[in-house]
């Protein structure tokens, strides 16, 4: 493969957060991008030239440098699940999403999303996991990101009419609305009963501050069946910055999204 193409799709990896896999038309490996050696602690001079089927890899996560223990080894489709194949002139290009949908909570595969609700909608436990890997993709690939928060600031009218099950229904409906509306690259879940968190990859301030707004939007046209009342949503929100760590970074967009609830305008944003 010319190195330009490397070149392309590592650049194409990084902006995208997804791990990239380029097999020829033998389906043999031609190309395993940075974030695939990241995740299964497998460089690509392990695996490029070895055939697809038949390829080995460790379930789960890879144990660290001090841990002697050895992970099982599984074959490449059970250990990445998520991965998805497109056909090309010539071969086949992999990817996989490492974003909250799907969420992958099996442990005999890699736990990208190790936590979710009982609807099956990402949680604060799988916003930390993804926090911790954007923030090492940002800090080696230079490649920048943003943290939303979305609060439904009138939840507890809908809890005290149609009470817990029903909202949690709601809750359903409102991620499946923000998962509908950002891209592919982009992930969603559920902070707690009533806010929900947003990773925008590769994002800038003022196209973070545009989604915001538009997701604001989205949600407060939202009305829950049964009752004539429409969600009254707030968003806050932050850009990650270099040598962040996940506790500073939660720790602004809380108080983004305080500001934004006190707010007129229910949108808060800084860089």
């Amino acid at each position: 493969m010319p190195t330009l193409d490397k070149e392309i799709l590592a650049a194409v990896a990084a902006g995208t957060g997804c791990g990239l896999v380029l097999l020829d038309d033998n389906d043999q490996v031609t190309y395993w991008s940075p974030q695939m050696e990241e995740i299964t602690k497998l460089g690509s001079e392990q695996i490029v030239g070895r055939p697809w089927e038949g390829l080995l890899l460790p379930s789960g996560f890879a144990p660290d440098e001090d841990d002697n223990s050895l992970p099982e080894m599984v074959n490449a489709d059970q250990a990445l699940p998520g991965m998805t194949f497109h056909d090309f002139p010539g071969g086949k290009v992999g990817v996989l999403r490492l974003v909250s949908n799907p969420v992958f909570s099996d442990s005999e595969t890699f736990p990208f999303f190790i936590s979710e609700t009982p609807s099956g909608i990402p949680n604060q436990r799988a916003l930390l996991d993804l926090l911790r890997r954007q923030l090492a993709y940002q800090e080696r690939y230079r490649v920048s990101f943003s943290l939303l928060f979305l609060r439904i600031k009138n939840y507890h009218t809908f809890i005290e009419v149609l009470g817990p099950e029903d909202w949690e229904i709601t809750n359903r409906a409102v991620f499946d609305q923000l998962s509908a509306y950002v891209r592919m690259t982009d992930s969603v879940g559920l902070y707690d009963d009533a806010t929900f968190w947003a990773i925008l990859t590769n994002s800038s301030v003022e196209g973070s501050r545009v989604v915001a707004d538009k997701i604001k939007r989205l949600i407060s046209t939202m009305q829950v069946s049964g009752l004539d009342v429409f969600l009254d949503a707030a968003v806050g929100g932050v850009c990650a910055r270099e040598g962040e760590s996940v506790d500073d970074l939660l720790v602004r967009g809380q108080a983004e999204l305080d500001k934004a609830v006190q707010d007129a305008t229910g949108i808060s944003f800084s860089g």
